[in-house]
């Protein structure tokens, strides 16, 4: 064979091994997931009372920042959950209509430092009807029943069960104002929260549990990016979720804990894109998930249906879809299964050097890989082979 030809074929055989590296490491054996059934016949979520919630806040009127009926709602969600043992703080905003709900819930404990789950939902109601078949009415402010209080009364039953688990961490509530406001919904509430935020306090935070729009009857619920799929932080929170909602027959097809087969209300193989209140927390480096519905009533398409109508009102909610994002939550809670694991920051840490070990065991072929062929290149050179265009 001749030698320009020995030392194309050398090359490509080269450049194949270093786009195709063969790792045992990273030949994984598969394993069958088992259900993780402790707790559930504990549950206490009741939706029935959740649905009542939503009634109550639509009564109160349009929940626009700044205005009588949102600050009556804070007011009554403190009244009713001082007594479990919350710290419950109104934090307004200079110059700004704004005011977010921040809850702190605190086991007995020796312990500093604990970790947090956080459980967050925006209260503030559309200002606005875009979508609206009546022109007349789009100017107006929506009840806001699914899109908002929906998502409220799920977090003020937890609050109602938090302190009966015996947990060993903290966990904080967060009602969001000023998500739903402007021609783009801006999400100011959760900004001005996350950038408020420590690094201390970031780094105590091990995931934050957004729920929004999860009343709609026909509820499907679908992994939703940001974040990316491949992100280790939120893909364990991800990971839970489809755990959580396969032991409580949630996900179709597989058998729940008890013995039922599942009903199709969580997919995480099905990606929806939603910018909300999580994205601010992931900009601040908090792993943080969002459980929402973007198919809002009967047929529904994406960002359809009643969605930012006048048709968002309590009857279009349903006790039962509250009952099973309320359950998902209670459950994982139960479980731990919204903490780290306690060898995961030694497991980030080896991932870190398998990465660092990875990026060189590529580099250095590259280099082999130039160096070889800047040595065939001047041999064909020298030897009439090679030669360059003019």
């Amino acid at each position: 064979m001749p030698a320009k030809s020995i030392a194309i074929s050398f090359l490509l055989v080269l450049l194949i091994s270093i786009l195709n590296p063969v790792n045992a490491d990273e030949i994984e054996d598969l394993e069958t997931d088992i259900l993780n059934c402790e707790g559930i016949e504990s549950l206490e979520f009741d939706g029935l009372a959740a649905n009542q919630s939503v009634s109550f806040q639509v009564g109160l009127g349009p929940r626009l920042p700044g205005s009588n009926a949102s600050s009556a709602l804070l007011d009554s969600f403190i009244e009713n959950n001082t007594a479990w043992n919350w710290t419950l703080d109104i934090h307004p905003y200079l110059d700004t209509n704004l005011t977010n709900l921040h809850g702190i819930y605190t086991p007995e404990s020796n312990e500093t430092d604990l970790p947090v789950v956080i459980l967050a939902a925006h209260y503030d109601s559309r200002d606005r009807a875009e979508r609206d078949d009546d022109e007349n009415r789009t100017d107006e402010p929506i009840p806001g029943a699914n899109d908002g209080a929906s998502g409220v009364a799920v977090l003020s039953e937890l609050a109602r069960i938090v302190p009966m688990l015996g947990l060993e961490h903290e966990v904080w509530i967060l009602l969001t104002d000023a998500e739903d406001q402007g021609v783009v919904p801006e999400m100011l509430g959760a900004k001005a929260w996350a950038q408020d935020r420590t690094q201390e306090e970031i780094d105590s935070i091990h995931a934050f549990l957004l729920v929004d729009m999860i009343g709609d009857a026909d509820l499907q619920i679908n992994r939703v990016y940001p974040p990316k799929v491949g992100l280790s932080e939120t893909d364990r929170l991800w990971d839970a979720v489809d755990g959580l909602a396969s032991s409580l027959g949630l996900v179709k097809d597989v058998t729940a804990c008890d013995g039922s087969l599942g009903i199709d209300i969580v997919n995480v193989n099905e990606l929806d894109g939603v910018i909300d209140d999580h994205v601010p927390m992931l900009e601040v480096g908090i792993p943080a998930i969002d459980l929402i519905d973007i198919r809002f009533g009967p047929n529904a398409t994406k960002w359809g249906g009643y969605w930012h109508t006048h048709e968002d009102t309590p009857d279009k909610v349903s006790a039962e879809s509250l009952t099973h994002v309320g359950h998902i939550l209670e459950l994982g809670l139960r479980q731990g299964s919204w903490l780290k694991d306690e060898n995961e920051t030694l497991d980030e840490e080896t991932d870190n050097k398998t990465k660092e070990t990875t990026e060189l065991s590529i580099i250095y072929p590259i280099l082999a890989f130039t160096f070889i062929g800047a040595s065939l290149i001047t041999f064909g050179i020298l030897h009439g082979s090679v030669r360059f265009k003019r």
